[in-house]
């Protein structure tokens, strides 16, 4: 079973499994390491994938699915960036007129609704040709959204209303124009400047009420002109290209994961 990015040998499951054995939790891997069941006192948790047993599974879905978090957060006056739905079924009417008014005929990016990692992400100079391309893919449902020429990204990991670690993604990778800031594409991962995690921590929290999960990587992009956006809010918690950046990071990886995998039992 594989529904997410291929990375051999997992540091995820390694660091669970030393977890359990030290707190007494029966601890099984099945499916190459890509499930994990975890029972204790007579109770089962399960890992799959980056998601752990702990988010409701409607707040989780909503996570998923970019357009839904943005109008989610959008209703209580969170500021993020937009995502605009687009399906690529032939016989379902797009909008055009309609999405045009939204992105103001700015260049725009396109990405698969419920895609991580940064697979896909293209920009185009017009809205017609993310469409033109959208029509001929083969993926049923995509996100599009205003470009910016973003400054920066951080990343926030929250468990129950509180920090786990904050980390700023340098050095992006190019692709044409877009900047991705995807760890595993090569982007550097270090510490948020203090200054930054006094202001966007309390947003990173708002967050969190607004989409109900009690566990969630909040990601907030700088403009040009200096203001945060929420880009977008992720329920699988993978620290795998983090992790191996340095021995200090994948100490703090396995701090993360002991404490999430903690949540699941209380």
């Amino acid at each position: 079973m594989q529904t997410g990015p291929y990375i051999a040998e997992r540091l995820m499951p390694q660091i669970a499994a030393a977890y359990c054995s030290n707190e007494a939790i029966d601890f099984r891997a099945f499916s190459d390491e890509w499930v994990l069941r975890l029972t204790k006192g007579g109770e089962t948790k399960w890992i799959v994938g980056y998601k752990f047993d702990v988010n409701s599974s409607a707040a989780s879905e909503l996570a998923q699915d970019k357009v839904a978090t943005f109008v989610a957060l959008d209703a209580v006056g969170i500021a993020a960036l937009p995502h605009y739905l687009v399906r690529s079924l032939p016989k379902e009417l797009i909008h055009t007129h309609k999405l045009h008014e939204l992105l103001h005929g700015m260049p725009v990016v396109a990405k698969p609704l419920e895609g991580t990692g940064g697979r896909d992400v293209i920009r185009f100079d017009t809205t017609d040709d993310a469409l033109e391309m959208i029509k001929a893919s083969g993926e049923p449902a995509w996100a599009l959204s205003p470009y910016y020429d973003l400054q920066a990204e951080y990343r926030f990991i929250l468990l129950d209303g509180e920090p786990l670690l904050a980390y700023e993604k340098t050095q992006p990778t190019l692709r044409g124009t877009l900047k991705l800031f995807n760890l595993g594409f090569g982007a550097v991962a270090i510490a948020t400047p203090d200054d930054v995690m006094q202001q966007l921590i309390p947003l990173a929290k708002k967050v969190m009420k607004a989409t109900a999960l009690r566990l969630a990587a909040v990601d907030i992009v700088r403009l040009p002109d200096g203001s945060y956006l929420v880009l977008e809010v992720n329920d699988g918690i993978s620290m795998e290209h983090y992790a191996r950046q340095s021995a200090d990071n994948k100490k703090r990886a396995v701090i993360v994961y002991n404490a999430i995998i903690a949540a699941m039992f209380r």
